[in-house]
């Protein structure tokens, strides 16, 4: 992962998925948080409708939850995408009979999913139609329209943009495999006039602009058969609802059309994502690539995670590993002089200050609601008494008067608002909450572990605003059980994390 990623770049139609900024994972990197969508030029709002359901990139409120109705195992539309794309999205139209059932299950969880599942039967791509086209009554029809041509595979791939005066994703195809050629091209002469199309083998290909170069011999050279769309794509493995691939070139267009502002690490890192329905769950899955070799990795932290509280909103536990760590002691040393003052007035003043406060593990718990929020840390440090020296003179300097310290060992425990002991040793822990356990699976030795209890976020929210959350918004989250995220190192370059959504 990234050393100093901060999120995807905001510049375009980025829309954000459900971890928030902010979040360090190991070596300092984050889960990607959702996909990236492709800006189009805007032709005509028809267009857009059409290119959007056939991509399965626009849902009504369903924003991840879309994602678990797709499947893109084979590449076999990417064949279809030139090999200069920065970006690839595919999905499978026809997964297996267990994949469906799966799918219909979950969909029929929500509310908002549950007539659409029911209503199609056991027409997959019919399902997906009708859920997508909720975005516009103006969307054709599958019956009579799309379902005489549409085949088993879609991809959508952004391109560079060619001239200097057209900047970021300028440029997009879609490739769609198709069952009867006749009905494809009728479909496209009506609803995409304005685009250049042609058909190879049974894929019809779609692009953005009528100068841009798809042709038989230009697409044999084609994303599949790039070294490093194939290595990440062999890491992230098989059986995938959707699958997508981000280049490190994508990050940097966007970062020459936005000034410059990107970090280095960013600029020279891949990911490649897939996602599956698995044991009621939507799970996710990403795998990053990062230029530089991270040879130390963080502590494995699934006991210290384990500790935390059930019944609390949610955790977040973490170890860096000391090269991060110094790392993050030169970009201070970066900032100006008043605030490393500040930092000396708490006793910051070294690489070592900042490992001692850091620790090898780090995890943080909150519980309460609006009118009175709580949290919990634990650090294990090799210097806890610099540690505990260090928290004690932040909370002097703050608002915090309710803070509790104590250290046992190695491992420092801080409080604010709540009892410590009650923290410390919690009646149930998470390492014996089901549910935590299944969406934080996947990762044999992970460095980051991250929860959300989302029944108990619910009351929360409902506690502390008054009339309570929407009714429609609050039966279409109430099937969720919670949110799991894990992350680990695999090697010197890859990095692999999962992302869960149960449902009750």
């Amino acid at each position: 992962m990234s050393q100093n990623y901060q999120g995807p770049p905001q510049q375009g139609n980025y829309p954000q998925g459900p971890q928030p900024q902010g979040v360090p994972f190991p070596q300092g990197g984050f889960v990607p948080q959702g996909g990236l969508a492709v800006p189009v030029k805007r032709k005509s709002k028809k267009t857009a409708v059409i290119a959007g359901v056939l991509a399965l990139a626009l849902l009504v409120g369903g924003g991840f939850l879309a994602w678990s109705l797709l499947r893109g195992a084979a590449p076999a539309a990417a064949k279809g995408i030139p090999s200069n794309a920065l970006a690839v999205f595919e999905v499978n139209l026809n997964p297996s009979a267990g994949d469906k059932l799966a799918v219909k299950e979950l969909a029929a969880k929500f509310p908002f999913l549950k007539d659409e599942a029911n209503g199609a039967g056991d027409d997959y791509k019919k399902a997906l139609w009708s859920v997508l086209a909720k975005a516009d009554k103006s969307a054709p029809d599958y019956e009579s329209e799309v379902k005489p041509w549409l085949g088993d595979s879609l991809a959508i791939a952004a391109l560079p943009g060619k001239n200097s005066d057209r900047s970021g994703l300028s440029s997009y195809v879609f490739s769609v495999q198709v069952t009867n050629k006749d009905s494809a091209k009728a479909f496209a002469d009506k609803h995409f006039k304005d685009r250049k199309i042609v058909f190879v083998d049974d894929l019809m290909v779609i692009a953005s602009d009528e100068d841009s170069d798809i042709s038989e011999s230009s697409l044999k050279n084609n994303i599949t058969s790039v070294e490093s769309y194939k290595a990440d794509m062999g890491k992230l493995g098989d059986g995938f609802l959707a699958t997508a691939w981000i280049s490190s070139d994508l990050f940097k267009q966007v970062n020459n059309d936005s000034g410059g502002t990107g970090t280095a690490d960013l600029l020279e890192s891949r990911f490649a994502m897939g996602l599956k329905v698995q044991d009621g769950a939507i799970a996710l899955r990403t795998i990053t690539w990062q230029k530089d070799e991270v040879k130390d990795r963080g502590e494995n932290v699934k006991d210290l995670a384990g500790s935390m509280p059930a019944d609390w909103l949610g955790s977040l536990t973490f170890s860096l590993s000391p090269s991060l760590v110094n790392k993050m002691w030169e970009n201070i040393n970066s900032l100006p002089a008043s605030s490393q003052r500040q930092l000396k007035d708490l006793g910051i003043s070294s690489a070592d200050d900042l490992n001692a406060l850091v620790g090898t593990q780090f995890s943080v718990a909150f519980t309460g609601d609006s009118n009175a929020f709580r949290a919990g840390f634990k650090v294990r440090t090799k210097d806890p008494e610099k540690h505990k020296s260090i928290v004690e003179k932040i909370t002097r300097t703050g608002s915090l008067k309710d803070a509790r310290t104590t250290v046992e060992g190695d491992t420092v425990t801080t409080t604010f608002g709540t009892d410590i002991g009650a923290f410390s040793n919690p009646g149930e822990k998470l390492s014996a909450n089901g549910d935590h356990e299944k969406l934080t699976k996947g990762i044999d030795n992970p460095q980051a572990s991250a929860w959300i209890n989302v029944p108990q976020v619910l009351k929360a929210v409902d506690k502390g605003s008054g009339n309570g959350l929407p009714t429609q918004l609050k039966e279409n989250l109430e099937p969720i059980s919670g949110i799991g995220m894990v992350a680990g190192q695999i090697d010197d370059h890859y990095f692999d994390s999962w992302t869960r959504v149960g449902t009750r």
